[in-house]
């Protein structure tokens, strides 16, 4: 069990909540107004599990940039992720972390689910979120692999239609005739 008494004008306090809050599935929050020797604040009772819903005690969680984590197309798959769910978001109104986290996003982009059997895999899914936004991703992460598939395909065929100019570090020898 973990214990705050934070006195939130300090930024560092705050952040640590913050953290803890963002580490953690919470389950339940309960406010009470105490008067104690203190004097009179807000006490909140938190009750929380960690993500993947086990107990365990408090871990700072990094923040991860993913394009580093992630090559360059898969970065674009993710990428194209995020704004679906974004989109989903804006619709819905459900929170983004409340659709897929990023992490679950950044492992769609490393082995792209094609089934629901694949798409239950992914580390804290489960056959309501399936149920609620499988097909949407699945179908996304098609559109995504093709958009991908067709830009490193103009890569290549544009680099290999410009016209070769001789450079002074060429090696290969040239025959003229006049």
């Amino acid at each position: 069990m973990t214990f705050f008494i934070s006195p939130f004008s300090e930024s560092s306090a705050s952040a640590e909540l913050n953290n803890f809050l963002k580490s953690h599935r919470i389950i339940n929050v309960e406010k009470r107004l105490i008067d104690g020797e203190r004097g009179t604040g807000w006490v909140f009772l938190v009750e929380y599990s960690d993500i993947d819903g086990t107990k365990s005690g408090y871990t700072m969680s990094a923040k991860i940039d993913w394009r580093d984590v992630l090559n360059p197309s898969q970065f674009a798959v993710y990428d194209f992720l995020r704004k679906t769910r974004k989109e989903i978001g804006d619709k819905t109104k459900i929170p983004l972390y409340g659709i897929l986290s990023n992490e679950q996003l950044a492992l769609m982009a490393q082995n792209p689910p094609k089934t629901k059997e694949d798409f239950l895999k992914i580390k804290g899914v489960n056959e309501q979120k399936y149920k609620q936004f499988g097909d949407i991703f699945i179908s996304a992460i098609e559109k995504a692999l093709l958009t991908v598939e067709n830009s490193e395909a103009l890569d290549v065929s544009e680099k290999s239609s410009e016209p070769k100019t001789k450079s002074s570090t060429d090696s290969t020898n040239q025959l003229e005739i006049f």
